[in-house]
């Protein structure tokens, strides 16, 4: 499919643009075309590019968000912070179930552990109970298979759990999911708004956002290599699905923050062989989430949770982040001794957090339209977890003003083929501008360990014949995806 020129959409008008082609600007533009509304998206660069690409890769059960972070005996003079946390689980949970059933071909299934130690802030039978509770909120759907065993009977079952340092109360195992391929649910579910209807075009940011009568009026300027042009597009309604950048989109709120953006970094290493496809869940030293996640031959470790007002653009990891994730590793597994030597690579995202006041809350996800701005709606505080309920949160806020038109888009969604003679006609067909999204976000390569420059030359070969790059374009491709990659990545 040859890119036309970003003047072809100058002058169109829709009902909807959505702006940020993440998990949830991916999720509320195929629910929109599925409804029957006539739906741009638009995104300064690739489909998936920014926090989705750089998530935990955890389909999460949500136990943690039950954790109040005041202490334990407050929680039932605190009723209405304890709802809304039920409620907020419930609707992971229902999204976990989801995605099970509609992306199986996007996940992979684990074992996990959660370790009980003498000290820990909750004590077994709450936790018990919390693992209880959120299976409920999902109706026994997806099962989490959670039991507490021994320490002794675990270390018999499970290498990982042997390896646990004490003391030790007991070990919970249980069954969680990851996302297989992050990036590719962003790229299909895409796909498939573009089948129901939506226009896709990457690579065009949104330089103004003016009120045009009833309507919009959203300036776009050509960001492709190569290319140039500028568009005007018209709407009815916009809608401002970009994460942490939301609040740097031009025109696309009313001056005051609405996120604050809470940093993340991941430290990829290898663990011995015996704990290869296992997880483990705990909490750190500082009563912060801590995970162990398997991801192929290896395992990354992490997060960080620090707050961050800077350009998402802008950040980068630091050597104490690095440090503190391998100590906290260390001491969950006293045997390990990881240092920098053993890190294979890191990266870190940044998670939009909505905000009240100036300061980051646990509310749900909120579509927001300021009263001053009516048809301007901001989507804050979903993650990719929850991408879908916050495209039909999004659904029902634009029925609401333009009426309903269609019911909403069933179906699943499979996993591609990538096989080697099918790279062309994915790349011409999918959207693809630069290598990096061919290697990074439409192949599993950019997913492994050499972070896809093991292909990346024979790739940029097949990019190049089917979308008619010169020479001079593939060997520029070649150094962007260098540049690109140690950008997103940290190697130690």
């Amino acid at each position: 499919m040859t890119r036309p020129p970003l003047t072809s959409l100058d002058g169109t008008d829709y009902d909807v643009i959505v702006i940020g082609a993440g998990a949830v600007g991916c999720a509320s533009a195929r629910q929109l075309a599925g409804r029957g509304f006539r739906t741009l998206l638009v995104d300064r660069g690739d489909i998936g590019a920014g926090t989705s690409s750089r998530s935990s890769r955890m389909l999460y059960s949500g136990l943690g968000y039950l954790a109040a972070r005041y202490p334990l005996w407050q929680m039932p003079f605190r009723p209405a912070d304890m709802i809304r946390r039920l409620l907020y689980t419930r609707d992971v949970m229902r999204c976990r179930a989801e995605l099970v059933r509609d992306m199986p071909g996007h996940l992979t299934k684990h074992r996990f552990h959660y370790p009980f130690r003498k000290g820990d802030r909750y004590p077994p039978w709450l936790v018990d109970l919390g693992f209880r509770l959120v299976e409920a909120l999902d109706g026994w759907r997806v099962p989490l298979a959670y039991r507490r065993l021994p320490a002794v009977k675990a270390a018999g079952e499970s290498a990982m759990a042997a390896a646990l340092g004490g003391p030790l109360r007991g070990v919970g195992v249980f069954e969680e999911y990851m996302y297989a391929w992050p990036e590719r649910i962003c790229v299909d579910t895409a796909l498939d708004a573009e089948r129901r209807g939506a226009t896709i075009r990457t690579y065009a940011e949104v330089t103004a956002i003016t009120r045009e009568g009833e309507g919009w009026l959203v300036a776009l300027d050509e960001r492709a290599p190569g290319m140039q042009g500028r568009a005007q597009v018209r709407a009815r309604m916009v809608v401002n699905a970009a994460g942490p950048w939301i609040d740097r989109v031009p025109g696309g709120g009313a001056g005051k923050r609405r996120v604050i953006g809470i940093k993340g970094v991941n430290v990829m290493v290898r663990l011995p062989e015996a704990f290869r496809g296992q997880g483990l869940e705990a909490f750190s030293r500082k009563g912060e989430p801590y995970y162990v996640f398997p991801w192929r031959d290896f395992h990354f470790i992490g997060p960080t949770e620090t707050e961050v007002t800077a350009n998402p653009d802008d950040i980068r990891i630091e050597d104490g982040e690095i440090d503190y994730i391998l100590a906290e590793a260390n001491h969950l597994f006293p045997d390990l001794q990881l240092t920098r030597a053993d890190v294979l690579h890191c990266w870190c995202g940044v998670r939009p957090t909505s905000t009240r006041d100036g300061r980051t809350t646990s509310l749900p996800v909120e579509v927001a339209e300021d009263p001053a701005m009516p048809g301007l709606l901001a989507v804050t505080g979903s993650t990719i977890m929850l991408h879908r309920h916050a495209a039909r949160k999004v659904a029902r806020a634009v029925e609401k003003r333009l009426g309903k038109r269609g019911s909403e888009p069933t179906g699943a969604i499979p996993a591609p083929e990538t096989h080697d003679d099918g790279i062309g006609q994915m790349a011409a067909r999918e959207h693809v501008v630069r290598l990096s999204d061919l290697i990074r976000r439409r192949l599993p390569d950019g997913l492994e360990p050499d972070l896809g420059r093991g292909r990346a030359e024979a790739l940029s070969r097949i990019a190049a014949a089917s979308l008619g790059w010169s020479e001079a374009r593939r060997q520029d491709e070649l150094r962007h995806f260098e540049e690109d990659t140690d950008r997103v990545y940290r190697q130690i």
